[in-house]
């Protein structure tokens, strides 16, 4: 029975390799993955010597400091952080031994490799009730990157009938023990996707080990399940991470292509089950990571995440959907991941695809909370993202009202990042809460205060953001309710409006009874440095000059002056790095109306006045939000938003010589011609 069951394995692997076609493809990453192709040299060799470092871009908890391990122990961390004892036992670098072996020759590297396989196993039982190297989610992970390395090595034919048994005896022990260990709330968690993805995509091509005891039909409805339910209309995933959504979405997009392979392989025309749903989960979640990441591809540290390129992302939902979309926002030609899943086949067929620039420069993902939107899709292109939505798991962050942005390609306005996990570490509930973010404290309160390094001790209750684009003219709006520690309830709303040409005003509308103070909140990126240039105009705050490197500059103006203050932010777990953030605070009683604008060099920006119909007193500040910014002697905009609703008198208003009637507009000025532009009513 053994000896049919190898067979049939090993049949299936060797079609798996001729299909995969081994040698085109390492000849594309020598070719045109050469960086990637020396740091997998380099990651394998200190491999070889037990040295270890997680530094792969997925890497969930990444830990770039080497640390050699004397003896090999499974179960300890070198440096207190057990999340480095996760990345150990997830088996994600192990790849890196087989594709060294394919770059040089020397088996030396596979047979590391099957030295480190057979290690766990001997050193890891799988017990009824997990261990440290056993979590779920990890054993999730570590079965997926073992079924592909079994697929090469037994279709290369460097594996033994033996010691492929061996393997996947202890495989089916792991599912087993998912399986039985899988409780309720992993439908509604990345965990349980892990586990899932990884045991449907086990009985695809290795059955013949795994019991036929209802597990394979269990794990894919179940998947479909956790999609359906974790996975948002809008493209996001649930838990307010990209990060986290990336690990989502690459399971799925591991899945699918095995899918995709098996039918091939089999030589069918469609696979055997319906995955309709995963093929459209693929295609939403890509389409959320296109509009996510900024000009420099770079998706930003939304709640607990890293701050990564997403191009081989971007390359795998090419290949995977055909959607030209995401050639144009992918690498020029594929990426070493992207060709180790995909073969030959997928580095062909993306090489052949022709890139089409995406049609919409936004998204509004109305269900998450996020407002995405840009000036174009060229690399020097302003870009601003807006998140105010629920808390999601675990992993998100009191960050209500929060924007990020970049001007002319480069990150500006940034999200703190999330540095590390362990409970212990200060810096980790102090990233979670709104002082890490760009937003509004009131009285020096977090709206969610953070507890420990996962939980809360409250949370504001976000409202549906509004969002509306008219030519190059974007406005949002996010408002949430929170409540002090005292008791007394407050409302934050904060309506931002920008043009394509580099201009943003942030208008800030906080009620809160009784006498308070608010401190806004605005950290710069670590390469923007600040300075201050004296006074704005008509009263208002004090001017900042920000510039990230290059001759490029933008402007910063407040109704009130900022200071700058010290801070940390962290674009990669484990790492910190100093920068700057601008603050101002102020008292007030009740209610206050106040305003930020940010614009490139060369625009002068002043106050400008609306009149009501009928009379001669221009509005207050209290009333409307009015801003002109002159780009040149023959142009120039105002920004109107009005923060109360026009209850008495007359119903329309004046500005310029601009009849309008609204509570968001921006008037464009050029050579004496105006365009009204209404945002919303």
């Amino acid at each position: 029975m053994g000896d049919e069951r190898y067979v049939q394995v090993k049949e299936r692997a060797e079609a798996y390799a001729a299909w995969y076609e081994k040698e085109r493809v390492t000849a594309h990453i020598a070719e045109n993955c050469r960086e990637e192709a020396e740091q997998i040299l380099a990651q394998a060799d200190r491999l070889m010597a037990h040295t270890f470092s997680f530094e792969d871009r997925w890497d969930m908890e990444p830990c770039r400091e080497p640390f050699t391990l004397k003896e090999m122990i499974w179960d300890r961390s070198p440096n207190g952080d057990p999340e480095w004892i996760f990345m150990l036992n997830r088996h994600e670098y192990m790849n890196k031994l087989l594709i060294a072996g394919w770059l040089t020759g020397d088996k030396a590297y596979v047979e590391k490799l099957k030295w480190f396989l057979f290690h766990w196993i001997q050193a890891n039982p799988i017990l009824p009730e997990g261990t440290v190297t056993t979590r779920t989610i990890d054993t999730g992970i570590r079965c997926m990157s073992w079924q592909y390395l079994l697929l090469h090595l037994l279709g290369e034919g460097l594996m033994e009938e033996r010691e492929a048994a061996g393997i996947l005896e202890s495989m089916k022990e792991q599912f087993a023990s998912l399986r039985k260990r899988y409780i309720g709330k992993y439908t509604l968690s990345n965990w349980g996707v892990l586990q899932t993805a990884s045991i449907c995509n086990g009985y695809l091509w290795f059955h013949e080990y795994l019991p036929s005891d209802g597990t394979e039909d269990w794990a894919w409805q179940e998947l479909e399940r956790q999609i359906g339910l974790q996975v948002l209309d809008d493209g996001a995933h649930w838990e307010q991470s990209m990060m986290y959504h990336m690990e989502v979405l690459l399971a799925c997009m591991k899945l699918l292509a095995s899918c995709r392979a098996w039918v091939r392989i089999e030589n069918r025309t469609e696979f055997w089950r319906d995955t309709d749903w995963l093929e459209k989960a693929v295609d939403r979640m890509s389409r959320y990571v296109l509009f996510a990441s900024g000009p420099d591809h770079l998706q930003i540290a939304q709640c607990d995440s890293d701050v990564t390129d997403v191009r081989d992302v971007m390359v795998k939902a090419a290949v995977l959907t055909g959607d030209g979309r995401y050639r144009y926002a992918g690498y020029d030609t594929a990426d070493l991941d992207s060709a180790w899943m995909f073969g030959s086949a997928g580095v062909t067929g993306y090489s052949a695809m022709a890139g089409r620039k995406p049609e919409s420069l936004s998204l509004a993902a109305a269900d998450a909370g996020h407002i995405f939107f840009r000036s174009s899709w060229e690399e020097d292109s302003h870009f601003t993202y807006m998140k105010c939505g629920p808390l999601g798991s675990g992993h998100g962050h009191a960050d209500l009202t929060h924007i990020s942005l970049h001007y002319r390609g480069c990150p500006i306005l940034v999200d703190s990042g999330r540095y590390s996990y362990v409970e212990e570490e200060p810096l980790r509930p102090f990233l979670k809460s709104a002082q890490a973010h760009n937003v509004c404290v009131i009285d020096g309160e977090s709206h969610g205060r953070p507890r420990g390094s996962w939980g809360y001790d409250s949370f504001g209750q976000s409202f549906k953001n509004y969002y509306r684009e008219q030519g190059p003219v974007h406005y949002g709006e996010m408002a949430y309710h929170g409540c002090l520690m005292s008791g007394e309830h407050y409302l934050v709303i904060r309506k931002v409006m920008a043009v394509d040409q580099g201009i943003w005003m942030i208008v800030n509308d906080i009620r809160c009874d009784g006498g308070h103070e608010v401190k806004e909140y605005y950290h710069l990126d670590s390469a923007v440095q600040g300075t201050p240039i004296g006074t704005g105009t008509d009263g208002a705050g004090e001017c900042w000059r920000l510039c990230s490197g290059g001759d490029d500059a933008m402007t910063v103006l407040g109704s009130r002056p900022f200071e700058a203050v010290p801070c940390v932010i962290s674009k990669q777990y484990n790492q910190k790095e100093k920068s700057t953030c601008l603050v101002r605070k102020t008292g007030f009683t009740d209610r206050i109306t106040d305003w930020t604008c940010l614009f490139g060099e060369g625009t002068e920006a002043e106050k400008t006045q609306v009149f009501q119909y009928g009379s001669s007193r221009p509005e207050t500040e209290e009333q409307v939000t009015a801003m002109s910014f002159c780009l040149s002697p023959d142009e120039s905009w105002d920004f109107l938003v009005w923060n109360q609703e026009t209850w008495q008198g007359g119903k329309i208003h004046d500005c310029r010589g601009v009849p309008v009637y609204a509570k968001a507009a921006a008037i464009h000025t050029i050579k004496g011609n105006t365009t009204l532009y209404r945002l919303r009513i």
